[in-house]
């Protein structure tokens, strides 16, 4: 593991109040180290081809001087749905602005993909000792290729992805997280993800809803046997209407989508995993506003 580099924290001192959000939200609310994890290497399942990736994942750990005594440790996990993106917010931005005054936060810095890639790294990023983590994979493991339809290294059938969330749902409990919950993978739009609007080309990688549904019903079996509940993003999306909240791309979510979830995860983790009385937030102070 690389050392340790520092970066700037921001956080007003003392205030608990969000005093600077960077652009890609890259930096957490209340960490003030990163170090990166040795590089991974994911091969194609089966060995199909002989294509390999390098990634470099980010892990962010707590200062004990920067956290605000007896608030819940707060972990999110997930793919760019998650992630502010070059035309969107993700839903984790307006999860940490509802949750600031109440939690001690943090996020993975990177985009944590597919439910293998999660599985390599887990143990690095329960180094923070998360009370509570919000965890999502689903949307690379379905992936394929647009034109003949080979698996990517990043793509899990249905037997081996539920194999990847079991292990990880264990390896949380083992390292003490109190309150897991699992977030179910959003509705991908099959008509605007097919072929990109702009350049009438069909888009890198392949996701149909049907296997959004098929995902998701796997990751469901092994949370109800784990007795880990479930916070139905798709079904939110569905609701909300698939063409609100998605952008263009027929799988990220748009601004009206982002903080649509965003408040969902805020009150699924508030309700199941609740700050102690004496640090909740006073009614009305709950938007992370700086004043």
């Amino acid at each position: 593991m690389q050392p340790v580099i520092p970066v700037a924290v921001r956080l007003e001192a003392g205030g608990g109040r969000v005093a600077d959000l960077p652009d890609d939200f890259a930096a957490p609310l209340y960490f003030a180290n990163r170090s990166t994890v040795e590089t991974k290497r994911l091969r194609t399942v089966g060995g199909r081809t002989e294509f390999e990736r390098d990634r470099q994942m980010k892990i962010l750990r707590w200062l004990s001087d920067r956290e605000r005594p007896g608030r819940p440790r707060v972990l999110l996990i997930g793919d760019s749905i998650r992630m502010r993106q070059a035309d969107t917010t993700g839903y984790g931005l307006h999860a940490y602005r509802a949750l600031v005054n109440d939690y001690n936060l943090s996020h993975i810095s990177h985009n944590t993909e597919n439910s293998g890639l999660v599985r390599e790294l887990i143990d690095d990023w329960l180094q923070c000792a998360p009370d509570v983590v919000h965890y999502n994979a689903g949307l690379h493991d379905l992936s394929r290729h647009p034109r003949t339809d080979v698996l990517p290294p990043w793509h899990h059938p249905v037997d081996r992805y539920q194999d990847n969330l079991r292990f990880v749902i264990g390896r949380m409990r083992e390292h003490g997280v109190r309150t897991i919950v699992w977030a179910s993978s959003t509705p991908v739009h099959d008509g605007w993800h097919d072929v990109d609007v702009r350049t009438g080309r069909p888009r890198g990688v392949r996701r149909k809803n049907a296997d959004v549904i098929r995902y998701n019903a796997a990751a469901a079996e092994v949370m109800a046997a784990e007795g880990v509940p479930i916070n139905d993003l798709y079904a939110r999306v569905m609701d909300e209407g698939v063409e609100r909240c998605l952008v263009p791309d027929g799988v990220h979510l748009s601004h009206h989508g982002s903080a649509i979830l965003g408040a969902q995860v805020a009150e699924t983790i508030t309700r199941l995993h609740p700050p102690r009385p004496e640090h909740a937030a006073t009614p009305g102070k709950h938007d992370g506003s700086t004043t």
